[in-house]
């Protein structure tokens, strides 16, 4: 077998994600950590939280770019160099009084950092075979969640122990040196093509034929659904106090310990079989990422901080790869524009997301951690329950022959 046909591996791909991982690990662990220090509430924690989801919800406003023009590795590439750029220069803002400059400053960084999502989400359908998309969606979102909360830890610790030009700086290599392995992968030149010229009709033809195929128009929808989404992990270091957990709990539990845990869950999904119902798979996962919620609601003290908050995290990375099996198989291997439809519905993924951070943390505003967690919970539980009676009712089989 000669090189080009040895090379992407479906491992690459956990290592292509690291740029919008350590992005996100910095978003959802250092960030809600160190604002919660500085006395931002729980609750102004929670709608920063939902507004930087806005670039992963109006990311097919300019996906489009990574399919037009340069090739998607250098689209990859140039986004990670300028998320890194507005990371460095953000995390010294990190205060009660600049929060909306720094709002704005990581909204611009969620922007460049999901083309990066965009052109590697575009790179896995049309650089891989078929067969290997779903090892190769496990080992993404393996590197999504794991580097998340392993790049999340490292900032905090940076920030504690050097000054904070040097730990920004550190953290930006972080995020931007991986993204040059994609400047390795054979891929075609683009056909020239105008910047927008059409590329909203074109779209619009991508997305319509999703909602015209029944089986794509009901797993697109379960995207969107308040399941699988993980929310609580936001929130889960701005109330580790409430559990006497501090700041090198937080970098070993949900840093260390949660970057193997999201890991090893994420690497679960490449063993469910490949004749298993992917919407029964991922409505399951997130049954159990709620009861995992429930786990955590009823402990106690820093070793129930850190089981409830591993098992969840498992769970967690159960649910994203799940979700991105089930982007990879809507979009598919015949669809030209693969990273702007990969984009778009992994935006329809990121609706939930967004407003489950918000209701978890309207929770906690109103019943305190309790409140947080049981909202997170109910999503999952509800939706699972939709979709087993869905399954039942129409007599579809779990498993395909």
């Amino acid at each position: 077998m000669s090189g080009s046909r040895r090379w992407p591996r479906p491992w690459a791909f956990g290592l292509l994600i690291l740029p919008v991982a350590v992005y996100v690990g910095f978003t959802t662990t250092t960030l809600p950590f160190l604002l919660s220090k500085a006395g931002v509430s729980v609750y102004e924690i929670g709608t920063i939280g939902s507004i930087l989801q806005l670039p992963n919800i109006l990311v097919f406003l300019w996906a489009p770019l990574a399919d037009v023009r340069l090739r998607r590795r250098a689209w990859l590439v140039l986004s990670a160099s300028v998320t890194a750029l507005c990371l460095w220069i953000a995390l010294p803002l990190v205060s009660a009084s600049s929060l909306h400059i720094m709002t704005g400053l990581l909204l611009l960084g969620g922007i460049t950092v999901s083309l990066v999502l965009a052109s590697s989400g575009g790179l896995m359908v049309t650089a891989l075979p078929t067969a290997d998309q779903s090892k190769a969606a496990a080992w993404n979102q393996a590197g999504y969640l794991a580097g998340g909360a392993l790049g999340g830890a490292l900032i905090l610790w940076l920030v504690t122990h050097l000054p904070i030009f040097v730990s920004g700086l550190i953290a930006a290599l972080a995020l931007s040196v991986p993204a040059f392995l994609a400047l390795s992968l054979p891929e075609k030149e683009p056909a020239v093509s105008h910047w927008f010229k059409g590329r909203l009709a074109a779209m619009k033809r991508e997305v319509s034929s999703v909602f015209r195929n029944p089986v794509r128009k009901w797993t697109a929808l379960l995207l969107m659904a308040p399941a699988g989404t993980g929310a609580a992990q936001v929130l889960l270091p701005a109330i580790a106090s409430h559990y006497g957990v501090g700041a090198s709990g937080v970098i070993w539990i949900n840093g260390l310990g949660g970057g193997i845990a999201l890991g090893a869950g994420s690497l679960l999904g490449a063993m469910v079989p490949g004749n298993w119902d992917g919407r029964g798979v991922y409505a399951a996962a997130g049954f159990l990422n709620g009861i995992a919620a429930i786990v955590l609601m009823s402990v106690s003290g820093s070793t129930g901080y850190l089981i409830g908050t591993i098992v969840y995290l498992v769970t967690q990375g159960l649910c994203w790869a799940r979700f991105t099996g089930l982007i990879v198989e809507i979009v598919g291997p015949d669809t030209q524009d693969a990273s702007t439809l990969y984009s778009a519905l992994s935006a329809a993924g990121s609706i939930p997301l967004a407003y489950m951070t918000w209701l978890d943390g309207f929770g906690y505003s109103k019943f305190g951690t309790h409140g947080l967690l049981m909202t997170d919970a109910t999503g999952n539980i509800v939706v699972f329950g939709i979709v087993v009676a869905a399954f039942l009712a129409n007599g579809l089989p779990f498993r395909h022959a």
